[in-house]
């Protein structure tokens, strides 16, 4: 399933024709972006759940770009597809496997035992879509509105949103000059709750992953 997952991801991605993909995902596979887990503990906490995120973000990132279009709002779909599949770049090399002493089974069982986690060990710590633009800018020349969707992507999440720099606040403007940001806030939070949802109700139909167009 995660080579399906794969290359979904590459198939997407090449779509695009950006001059600098194929630089980009070669370096890709010097890192854990396809075997990364997208959470520690929230959604897809999983081996290859930073992949499955970035796919669902990008299905329903289409879906949206879809719905807005009668409103006279066109976004073309290397941005979205851009915006969706490398929003979360900052999570390479972000998570280890650790240990922790586990209540859960201890609250059962009045027994301790320990269980496998996912923790956080960011070696590069430039904040969240910032790392993300930075990385990906690396290798791709990213459009003003992909750079902004990707920083901003976190919304009320990100603290840098509820401060004001010297020149105003910049995610209220970004808001106000690419469509691409809102429209890639909602994917993620719909993506995320989803996938929470399905840790909690496993046997419920499994989330959907991102088709290529044709």
């Amino acid at each position: 399933m995660m080579d399906d997952h794969k290359t979904c991801f590459i198939t997407a991605l090449k779509e695009t024709k950006r001059e600098g993909i194929e630089a980009f995902l070669a370096y890709l596979e010097t890192t854990d972006f396809y075997t990364a887990p997208a959470s520690t503990k929230f959604h897809l906490a999983v081996p290859g759940g930073l992949l499955q995120h970035s796919l669902h973000v990008l299905k329903y990132a289409r879906e949206e770009a879809k719905s807005v279009e009668s409103l006279g709002i066109v976004i073309p779909q290397a941005s979205v597809t851009l915006a969706g599949l490398l929003h979360d770049l900052c999570k390479v090399g972000y998570y280890v496997e650790g240990e922790e002493w586990d209540k859960e089974w201890k609250d059962k069982t009045n027994e301790w035992r320990k269980k496998k986690v996912f923790k956080v060990e960011d070696n590069l710590p430039l904040g969240h879509g910032e790392k993300s633009v930075i990385l990906a800018s690396r290798y791709l020349t990213l459009t003003p509105d992909e750079m902004a969707a990707i920083r901003w992507h976190m919304v009320g999440f990100d603290p840098s949103i509820h401060f004001f720099y010297p020149s105003g606040a910049p995610y209220q403007e970004s808001t106000k000059r690419y469509p691409l940001v809102t429209l890639l806030a909602i994917a993620d939070m719909k993506a995320a709750m989803v996938e929470g949802w399905m840790a909690l109700h496993p046997v419920q139909t499994p989330a959907p992953t991102a088709e290529p167009t044709t």
